[in-house]
């Protein structure tokens, strides 16, 4: 079984996030009042400074369309893909609804299984001007999570799912999760994913797949980038994210278990797309370097000169964003907010 995600089942989720709204925070960490989601409805809530999403937000993966933000994140309450919108990276951010309401043909139903939930989408736009969505959905016949695609003519959608399968399943591997998108200084596209061995007890690997246009149709053979080989990751690594940068290519992922204070955001870096990579030798965000401020910062995303990630809070699982520096293509966070 996969470590990263909650245990508590999609139903009873939306109970959850109704209960925290309630939830008072002490004095010591209350920042600004914030907008968060309960349902359809907007309750307001304190919460620590650096919060932009005080909610369950697991896994933001954020785009910019226009002058407008987008997040999305893994299933919470009843929604398939919650999407929020912002005017700007750090706020207000709104939940504007779900964004892929109809899951794939092919998912387990939550009648079938608690564990229905959809997770860490990825949307990104392609060359004809359609956003592409990458998510991770339990298949009813291969009995793991696999990777499907959806499509959509705006960013709230509503996406619909590509296909009546998924794009990428092998149940011998542990099935496929964390999809995300890649382009190229040349225009090539490529999806990231990895093969969830944590679940079969075989190695957990980050995968790189050079795609056509249309981000669905594979060219050439898969490329390994890294693996859960690091005594600190305790067997897990998770949620790629690659970037380019003017000398080298930065591999952003998470390790170690999602609950706590052990799960953070690593980083590894190759002078060339295919590899080989290196791991930091030190990560780039944990509980400590924030100084306490957000628990276990994992699940990243980065866009442009920032990071989005989410934090361990009472259950669930908030979205935070911090400055992201750079010297020499090395990548820091010196504080969230």
């Amino acid at each position: 079984m996969s470590t990263r995600r909650s245990e508590i089942p999609m139903r009873r989720l939306f109970l959850v996030l109704a209960l925290q709204a309630t939830i008072a925070v002490p004095a010591g960490d209350v920042g600004a009042t914030a907008v968060a989601p309960v349902g359809d409805v907007q309750a307001a809530t304190a919460a620590p400074s650096a919060a932009v999403i005080p909610a369950d937000f697991p896994d933001p993966d954020v785009i910019r369309a226009g002058s407008m933000f987008y997040a999305y994140s893994t299933s919470s309450g009843t929604r398939h893909v919650p999407v929020a919108a912002a005017p700007s990276a750090t706020g207000p951010w709104t939940v504007r609804g779900d964004a892929l309401p109809a899951k794939p043909s092919w998912a387990v139903s939550c009648e079938a299984d608690p564990d229905c939930g959809l997770w860490a989408p990825d949307v990104s736009r392609r060359p004809d001007g359609k956003y592409l969505m990458y998510f991770t959905a339990p298949s009813a016949t291969a009995k793991r999570r696999c990777v499907g695609a959806a499509l959509s003519s705006g960013p709230l959608g509503p996406f619909r799912p590509l296909g009546d399968g998924p794009i990428v399943c092998d149940p011998g591997e542990g099935g496929a999760i964390d999809p995300a998108s890649f382009v190229d200084t040349g225009g090539q596209r490529y999806l990231l994913y990895k093969n969830d061995g944590n679940a079969v007890r075989r190695p957990a690997i980050v995968w790189l797949q050079r795609v056509l246009p249309d981000g669905v149709t594979f060219v050439g053979p898969r490329k390994e980038l890294i693996r859960n080989d690091d005594p600190r990751e305790d067997g897990i690594v998770e949620a790629p994210v690659l970037v380019k940068r003017p000398t080298r290519y930065v591999l952003f992922y998470s390790g170690g278990p999602y609950t706590g204070d052990r799960y953070f955001t690593g980083y590894a870096v190759s002078p060339s797309l295919t590899g080989p990579y290196t791991k930091s030798a030190s990560p780039l965000m944990t509980t400590a370097t924030l100084h306490g401020a957000v628990q276990g910062p994992g699940g990243a995303d980065v866009l442009g000169d920032r990071v989005f990630f989410h934090g361990w809070v009472n259950g669930a699982r908030w979205m935070y964003t911090a400055p992201l520096n750079w010297t020499d293509d090395v990548p820091a966070v010196r504080q969230a907010g």
